[in-house]
């Protein structure tokens, strides 16, 4: 089926819809809409989440251009709340059962992203800076040692609007053309059953390339799980 440019403008509300409903299928499972912020450290040693927060890339302190990173911590209990309903903090919190990790090394990241090494003799799980864990259902980070007033977060965020200043990843482009054209033949008369299948392959073969660009593992928890336990040593 041809579209001519008059087409094109009777239709374009329906493809907008298409590739809105594609970036939020999309952003599930790629980080294709990546977003750094700079929050605040609230008084209980908290940081409230962003609305649209799925998961997280980074979290560290702004090092004159470069995010040196926190070190990650599963061990620090989740805040309690006083007789008042009010959230304690870290030292007022009772239950803080949990080993406390306070090593003195810290991943660094240019602005780009790019990983730009760890200070030596980082032990795992844990940071001068400062350490973390994300309680994502209760939307705030729970911070010890942390001596810093802001903390930037990279962090994959929702598709929660698309408007003229959104703009989608080179590496999501053709999952995303594929996903429009799969949704606009999957309801049209004009194709045959086999082209449509055609299309939902083509789609899920480019995402899977896309899955593949996108989906590195995150090296702060990959440094943290592998010196777990292991403190670097000079050399004699």
């Amino acid at each position: 089926e041809s579209l001519g440019a008059s087409q094109l403008d009777e239709r374009y509300p329906r493809f907008l819809t298409l590739a809105i409903n594609g970036l939020k299928d999309l952003s599930m499972d790629l980080k294709n809409s990546v977003k750094e912020v700079i929050l605040p450290v609230n008084s209980n040693d908290t940081v409230t989440l962003p609305s649209d927060f799925i998961s997280y890339i980074v979290i560290g302190t702004d090092d004159g251009g470069t995010i040196t990173s926190l070190g990650m911590n599963n061990n620090l209990a989740p805040r309690g709340d006083d007789d008042c309903g009010n959230m304690l903090s870290a030292a007022d919190n009772e239950n803080t059962e949990g080993s406390f990790f306070n090593y003195n090394g810290s991943s660094h990241f240019s602005k780009d992203g790019q990983f730009n090494g760890r200070d030596y003799g980082a032990g795992g799980g844990g940071s001068s800076n400062g350490v973390y864990k994300v309680y994502k259902d209760a939307g705030y980070i729970a911070l010890s040692g942390a001596s810093a007033s802001n903390i930037v977060l990279r962090y994959l965020g929702a598709v929660d609007k698309v408007d003229g200043e959104f703009q989608v990843d080179e590496f999501a482009v053709e999952s995303l053309k594929a996903w429009i054209y799969w949704k606009y033949v999957q309801r049209s008369r004009s194709y045959s059953m086999s082209e449509k299948q055609m299309a939902e392959m083509t789609y899920y073969r480019e995402k899977k390339k896309s899955e593949k660009r996108f989906n590195r593992f995150n090296i702060v928890e990959f440094v943290n799980a592998y010196q777990s336990g292991y403190r670097s040593s000079p050399r004699i």
